[in-house]
Formats: structure tokens, sequence, C-alpha cells
């Protein structure tokens, strides 16, 4: 009606040769009847807007599923919160806080746990503190009882007890712990399951579970002694037909191998598997590695991380739709910890604490331990390891150090986390030709690790001076030792030099020296590690180590640690 008054008006107006002037009562109601229309337009874009926002949040059908991954890794007993330090990016200002913990990791699986999640751990729960060597890991599984975790691969440091100590440790686990890849000869079975299937919001999870593919030579071989590493690839093959066949929407490999070998997993078995939740390598992964399609993920290490993967996946096609990740830092929150936790693991601590606390040095600068480099800490420790056996020289492995120390106080209980496996000290008797020999292989070997790799377990080396030439041997040049020096003198080949080591490095001597045509006799000492190296500190009571170059490369090679 108010549409044909004003249009009639308009044309009666323009016919007679003038402006067309609307009446007042006209605009009026005009004004009106847009403005009802404008608030009609707007309700309805609104409306479209809104139906629209939560069309897609909502799955689009039934059969899409909206699912969650919580998952941390080499937690290494690392059961109390510690101090870390961050450095402001425009300050330059340094900040220290409190993360990481049973009581903060649990804290924070429980804020982000709904019914929808799938917990899961990357494996190496034990060894790095005192709790976890004086129970045998026993403490580690009663903490773990706590998460009402899904799944738990076996981490080669798990082993660090023996079979047996192990054994007995999980017999208390009220969760699936899994190793398809370590088959026990005496029980004719894997270690724990080789796969589990997880039904989380009716989206069925198969998860394979791998251990450290070398563990043979990851622990003292009589840890080991009953079992056998199975062919991964068969392994997985046999999971995923398995899987397969009881109609899992999802295949996750949880796996404890390291970045690199996940990586070549997923290329090899991308058609199948979508999702690789990883540990061993202790790496941050704050956004995953998508490989041929496949998922790759890892949360650190020592509790600082939880890593959270937000999944949709349609179950009719048995696919992956898409995810978010991220990392999320354990920083201590007191509406966050878990105060039940907290409370077990003070007690825990309490009742073996004693003489952990007792300070028993000074130390003036920072002690730093290096994987691929050498550092003050493993060249302070070979030293006082030679010195107090009285060889010629000592050589360590960098990866038996797991603990960095500021300076400061130094308390009998960090020798113990700086040194946690125990290992005994032992001796042997070698000629120069040989150690020479030793020496090459070893330094050939590092050399083609970091050329593939980046890094390479380094040898720490006391008494000795050795300059190289990394260029000659990725040349093939085998002429690489530039000089060769034992306490200062050029290396005598028909001289018989004492060497003192670790009984994991006896153990692993082809690992680490390759192969050197002579049967090598061991003398052990029977001194633990940790109690020498405690006397050491005890004796020396002020420490000032400042790291030598003693393997030196004059080409530089380029590192990644």
């Amino acid at each position: 009606m108010w549409r044909s008054s004003v249009a009639r008006f308009v044309r009666d107006e323009e016919a007679a040769g003038s402006n067309p002037v609307i009446p007042t009562h006209l605009i009026t109601n005009y004004e009106l009847q847009i403005t009802n229309l404008k608030n009609k337009f707007i309700f309805l874009f609104l409306f479209i807007v809104i139906s629209s926002s939560y069309a897609q949040q909502k799955p689009a059908s039934k059969n899409i599923k909206e699912i969650t991954i919580l998952h941390w890794n080499d937690f290494h007993a690392r059961n109390l919160p510690y101090r870390v330090s961050k450095k402001d990016s425009v300050t330059g200002e340094s900040t220290s806080y409190y993360i990481g913990g049973t009581s903060n990791m649990l804290g924070y699986i429980n804020k982000f746990r709904n019914d929808n999640t799938l917990l899961l751990n990357a494996g190496d729960d034990f060894q790095g503190t005192p709790i976890s060597s004086i129970t045998r890991g026993k403490s580690q599984i009663e903490l773990l009882n706590l998460y009402d975790v899904d799944a738990i691969v076996i981490g080669n440091h798990e082993f660090d007890y023996g079979k047996n100590a192990l054994d007995s440790a999980l017999m208390i686990a009220n969760f699936d712990y899994l190793a398809a890849n370590a088959f026990v000869k005496s029980e004719n079975k894997t270690y724990g399951k080789p796969y589990v299937i997880k039904k989380i919001d009716g989206v069925k999870c198969g998860i394979i579970g791998l251990t450290a593919l070398d563990l043979m030579t990851l622990t003292i071989p009589k840890n080991v002694s009953d079992i056998q590493m199975l062919n991964t690839d068969s392994v997985i093959t046999a999971g995923i037909k398995y899987l397969k066949k009881k109609k899992c929407d999802l295949i996750i490999l949880l796996t404890h191998i390291g970045l690199d070998n996940d990586k070549k997993l997923a290329k090899k078995f991308s058609k199948d598997i979508d999702i690789i939740i990883g540990g061993h390598s202790h790496t941050p992964m704050f956004k995953p590695f998508i490989q041929d399609g496949v998922v790759i993920a890892q949360a650190g290490s020592y509790s600082r991380w939880l890593g959270k993967i937000d999944l949709k996946v349609d179950v009719k096609k048995d696919s992956l739709l898409s995810f978010k990740s991220k990392l999320i830092e354990t920083v201590m929150d007191s509406a966050v910890y878990d105060k039940a936790a907290q409370l077990k693991v003070e007690n825990m601590v309490a009742a073996i604490q004693g003489d952990l606390l007792k300070v028993i040095g000074t130390l003036q600068t920072d002690w730093k331990r290096g994987f691929s480099v050498e550092s003050n800490l493993g060249q302070w420790e070979a030293d006082a390891i030679k010195n107090k056996l009285g060889t010629d020289i000592a050589l360590l492995n960098s990866g038996g150090i797991r603990k960095d120390l500021p300076k400061g106080d130094i308390t009998v209980g960090d020798i113990w986390e700086i040194n946690p496996f125990g290992n005994t000290l032992i001796t042997f008797e070698v000629s120069g030709s040989i150690l020479k020999q030793m020496m090459k292989n070893n330094l050939k070997n590092r050399v083609n690790e970091i050329n593939e790799l980046g890094s390479s377990d380094m040898i720490i080396v006391s008494g000795l001076n050795v300059v190289y030439d990394s260029k000659k041997v990725l040349s093939g040049d085998d002429d690489f030792v530039l000089s060769f020096k034992v306490n200062g003198e050029d290396l005598d080949e028909n001289k018989l030099y004492t060497v003192s080591t670790n009984n994991y490095v006896g153990a692993q001597i082809k690992k680490y020296f390759g192969e050197f045509g002579e049967e090598i006799s061991f003398t052990d000492s029977n001194i633990i590690d940790r109690d020498l190296l405690i006397e050491a500190v005890e004796n020396q009571k002020e420490i000032n180590s400042i790291l030598e170059i003693r393997l030196e490369d004059i080409s530089k090679q380029e590192v990644k640690n």
C-alpha cells in the first residue's frame, strides 16, 4: 500500500513537469517501512551467519567425530617440578619459573581431558632421578597409575634395571603397555601387547607400539639377554592387517624410536598409518611434521611439554579429515597442578632422601653437558675417573650424562641426577696402534653420523688430544688424523696404554670403536661412577671447569648440538 501511494504521487508530479516533492506524511510512512525492512533484513542476515557458524562448529553428519590426543614422552623420573629460565627476546632479561613434575603434568592433562580424549605416553619414564634408581622403576609405575593413561610404549630406559626388575614393576600397572618389536624368547611372546584398540567417542583407534630399534646397544647386554628384536616392517604390517580387520578408523604408531626413524616409517606406510606419536629423540615439536600425509608429533622431554592434537575423523570412510596441534608448557599453576599427586611424590622422595640434600662442594662455573660436542662437565668427569683409577686415558660416552648444573652448591642428589645409571667403572689395556685405530674408527663414524643425522654421541676423552680433518673423512681419505698425543706426548704405537671407561661403553665397545682386530680383556673396579664422582667433588670442594678442545676438527663440521 505505502509503495503504491509514493509511486503514484511521483508519477503525477513528473507528468506535471515539476520535481516530485514527496509529502511529509508519505515520507514518514516510507521511512518507517524502510526501517522495518532493514530490521527484517538484519535479523535474517544474523540468523544466516549464526546458523552457518553453528553448522561449522558441529560435525556435518553423525559420521564425523572430533577427538583429542594428549601425549608426552621421555619423562625420565622428573617427578618434582624444576626451575627453567627464559630470555625475553625484546629486553634480553631472563625470568625463571617452575615447570613439570608429576603434579603439573597430571594437572594439565586433567585440564584438557574430556570424554573424547586418548591419552598416550611414548616411553622412557624410568631413569633420571634417584627415586627411579632406588626403587628400580617401581616409583614410576605407581605414579603412571594416577594418569588413567590409555597406552604406553616401553622405552629403552625401562630396561636399565634389567628385564626382571621391569617385570616386577609392571605387575602393578593399571594400563596397557606395548612393544610389538621386542620379543621375549623364554616366554614366546612380545614384551607387553603388540597393539591395542581404544574406542573414543565412537572412533576406533588402533595403536601399534614400537620400542627403540637399537635396544640391544642402548643398554647393558645382560639386561636384555632374553629379548630378541623383531623386524620392524613385519610387525607393523601384521599390526595394520589386524587393526584393519577389526575395522579401526585410525591407525596410530606409538613409538620410542626417534624422529628420523618416525619419518622413514611414515613414508613407507603412509597408505595405512594416520598418526605417529613419538619419543626417544627428545624433540619438542611445536608444529607436527607431515610426511606423505602422516601426522608426526613428539612432546620434548622431562615433563616440560604436554602435546595436544585435536582431530576430526570420518568414521564411515576411516579417514582423518583435519587436525590442530600444539605443545602446552606445564608451568606451575596453583589452579592447575594436582595436589594429591604432588603429596604422593613428596612422600616418596622424603622416604629416600636422606643424604641426597647434603652439600658436598661448590661449582664456580655452570656445568654444561654436550651430546655431539665436547663439554666442561664431561671433561671434568673423565679427568676425575682417569685420576682416581690411575689410567693413562679415560673414554666416556656423552649420552651417559643426563643433567646440566648451574653454578652454586653441588649436592649428592645432583651427582645422582647427572649420572643416574649406576654404571661400574672398568679398565683395559691396549697398544698405541690399537688405540689409534679405535679412535680413527670412532671419529670416522662420528663424522659420517653428523653428515647424515646432524649429531653423534661424542666420546669424552681425558689424557688424549687428537687433531683431525672431517673433510678428508667425507672424501674417503683414510689419512685424516693430523696429530695424536697422549698426555702431551706423541703416541707411541708400540707402547701399552691403560684406559678407564664405564661398563656400558665396555659392553658396547664395537658400537663406539668399530672393529680393531684385537680382543680386549676388561677389569671391573666394582666402583660405581657416581660414588667416585661424589668423592671427587668432596675432595676438590671448589670446582671451576674450563672447557678444552681435546678432539679438534680443523674443518669444523657443523653439528646440531
